[in-house]
């Protein structure tokens, strides 16, 4: 092999390797966790809020998982990403999992039954606790995306 051919080789790898994004096995995560994901929508969308849980000592880290919902049960909600992998995630009782829609100004929580469809675009604020993803925050309509 020539010089030549195995610095590119070196370069393309290395592009690859940074192109990569490093998540915890199974969590499915779109990003970096410590960064807040804004709207990538083309509609328009008010970003995303910016009060982000602090993971302090012992509790468990918040990730984002983005990606379009195809379940939405009682009890789960399951996300498949782009890259087509599927992110099962609790929801929590009593309706401590929130969802929102975003109208022409900000992002309105909805109540606590709502019907909520599936085959939408979907941006989740989830805590990773163990093996299990914890829905905490879902905004409907939006996308997941590094801050810009």
């Amino acid at each position: 092999m020539t010089r030549g051919r195995f610095l590119t080789m070196v370069l393309l790898s290395v592009l690859l390797l940074g192109a990569c994004t490093k998540r915890p096995a199974g969590a499915g995560s779109t990003g970096n966790p410590s960064t807040p994901p804004v709207t990538s929508s083309p509609s328009f969308l008010p970003p995303l809020p910016t009060e982000i849980a602090k993971a302090g000592p012992g509790q468990p880290p918040v990730i984002w998982v983005g990606g379009t919902l195809t379940v939405v049960t009682e009890n789960r909600i399951v996300v498949q990403e782009a890259m087509g992998t599927s992110v099962p995630l609790r929801r929590l009782g009593k309706g401590a999992t929130a969802f929102y829609r975003a109208n022409l100004v900000e992002w309105g929580r909805l109540p606590a039954v709502p019907r909520i469809g599936t085959g939408e675009q979907v941006c989740v604020e989830a805590a990773l606790d163990g093996p299990n993803l914890l829905a905490l925050r879902v905004f409907l309509g939006a996308t997941c995306g590094p801050s810009r």
